[in-house]
């Protein structure tokens, strides 16, 4: 992942805020490169003078919620039929997952506001918003919440250190490790709790 950052943050300088928003669209629609990194990157340029703070803050905003939002139509168009095709008819048509959309769709502003702040739970929750048929002005408002959230709070970070934003990049890198235990821990107990709440415990 920090090869492929060598690689993105070039072209981050050279193209600017349309390659903030393509990367940060791609991450949210289908792949899941963290974007955190490269928001907090840029706005240590921005304090340097490089870019403008808020237009960082504006073009990664617009590509989280355009990818969030075509991940969403899709799974909510053609979402069913795909998971059909590739063996998942079973979990799709149990009665655990008809809860899930019932729950969800009467009640999606925790649980979209909660998924926006890790990349493998934001793709997850546009899916399962999807496929539940959460109304879509609904889910575009806590979506905007939660990206506009998250995106403000890497770039202060990153405008914030400066030239040390690279230093939480190390120790993240350092601690890779630890830190993929963490969210697998986080992940678990996140669904955990989700399915606890759908079946009302």
């Amino acid at each position: 992942m920090d090869a492929l950052f060598q690689i993105i943050l070039p072209m981050v300088l050279l193209y600017k805020y349309w390659m903030i928003f393509l990367i940060t669209f791609v991450a949210a629609l289908i792949f899941p490169f963290p974007p955190g990194t490269l928001l907090m990157a840029s706005s240590a340029f921005a304090k340097q003078g490089y870019f403008s703070f808020w237009l960082i803050v504006l073009f990664g905003t617009l590509g989280n919620i355009v990818g969030d939002s075509l991940g969403y139509w899709l799974a909510r168009i053609y979402g069913k039929e795909v998971l059909y095709r590739i063996g998942f008819r079973k979990i799709l048509d149990s009665q655990r997952f008809q809860n899930v959309n019932t729950r969800i769709k009467s009640n999606p502003g925790f649980f979209i506001f909660l998924t926006r702040f890790e990349v493998f739970s934001n793709l997850a929750g546009n899916i399962i918003c999807g496929l539940s048929k959460v109304p879509y002005r609904k889910y575009l408002f806590y979506d905007i919440l939660g990206e506009t959230t998250q995106v403000l709070l890497y770039c202060t970070i990153g405008y914030i250190l400066g030239d040390n934003w690279h230093a939480i990049s190390s120790v993240i890198n350092r601690s890779l490790f630890l830190i993929i235990l963490l969210i697998i821990v986080f992940v678990a107990i996140f669904w955990k709790r989700l399915l606890r709440w759908v079946d009302g415990k």
